[in-house]
């Protein structure tokens, strides 16, 4: 399996080199494919935490035990702006997406097939806006969380 960790290093490695190339797939999240035609996230970032619950003892320090590993955390910050490819109706997509309240496969933009992830958490918010109300951009913020690596996930 490839972590997420690689999907960065080696997608910062291959670039495009033709100036009217297609633009690239960074990241499928279900059907909803994150690129400069959709909305593209300017930031990725990773969390994952261990259990070490405390372990009392009579007359002595506490102890440590190893319970497991929660599941992994990926939260995408990004922006789109209304004058430019598909504006800011991806944004709404991603949204009805989580609305969804689905496990969805998450897929590097390699084909690389990270597992099923749930999105927990989305934000958007309009700081600019056009003359008669229309949103000129969105940023928006998006936390996932890892299912599982198959549906059947006990």
């Amino acid at each position: 399996m490839v972590m997420l960790g690689e999907i960065t290093a080696s997608s910062d490695s291959q670039s495009e080199t033709t100036e009217n190339a297609e633009p690239r797939v960074m990241m499928m999240l279900g059907d909803f494919a994150f690129s400069v035609d959709t909305t593209a996230y300017n930031q990725m970032a990773r969390e994952a935490s261990w259990r070490w619950p405390d372990q009392e003892r009579i007359g002595k320090q506490d102890l440590l035990q190893y319970t497991g590993k929660a599941a992994r955390t990926v939260k995408f910050d990004g922006e789109t702006h209304a004058f430019f490819r598909n504006g800011v109706g991806a944004v709404d997509d991603l949204y009805d997406l989580a609305d969804q309240a689905q496990p969805l496969q998450l897929v590097s933009g390699n084909g690389d097939v990270l597992g099923w992830w749930v999105i927990t958490d989305f934000s958007d918010t309009v700081t600019k806006f056009l003359p008669a109300g229309g949103y000129r951009n969105k940023t928006w913020t998006m936390t996932i969380k890892h299912y599982g690596d198959d549906l059947s996930n006990p």
